[in-house]
């Protein structure tokens, strides 16, 4: 059995971004933002559903070598986000910030998504000031 040939990674990461889009469209969240860049970075999703707003990284895969997608959102990734998300807090005061990754693996026909809501959050210490909980 022959697989299908590998899409470009530019192409890919692409519809995984529409892929995920569509994804919380489904489930009744508004796109408040897609692959908004800042100086702080780029975030590739925020959406919104009654009061809590989601911040959500997408990493989509078309080999399991790379491993899973939701493994590549390093401590590194996870403070760029969070200062991203402080942007936004500030603008949407009154709704609870949540940070989500979707992990996307294209099987050559369609994708598989993995949905980790609240896959990380912010807890402000006086020592130090991000701890994580993963």
């Amino acid at each position: 059995m022959f697989g299908a040939k590998p899409l470009p990674p530019a192409i890919l990461g692409r519809r995984g971004e529409r892929r995920a889009a569509w994804f919380y469209r489904f489930r009744g969240y508004a796109i408040v933002a897609r692959n908004e860049r800042s100086h702080a970075g780029e975030v590739d999703l925020v959406v919104r559903r009654g009061k809590t707003l989601v911040i959500a990284e997408v990493k989509t895969r078309q080999t399991e070598r790379a491993g899973e997608g939701h493994e590549a959102v390093d401590r590194a990734k996870r403070e760029r986000l969070i200062r991203l998300g402080d942007r936004y807090a500030a603008k949407y005061a009154d709704l609870q910030l949540r940070y989500d990754i979707l992990s996307l693996y294209w099987t050559g026909r369609r994708f598989r998504v993995t949905h980790y809501a609240d896959a990380f959050r912010p807890i402000a210490d006086a020592q130090r000031p991000w701890v994580w909980r993963a």
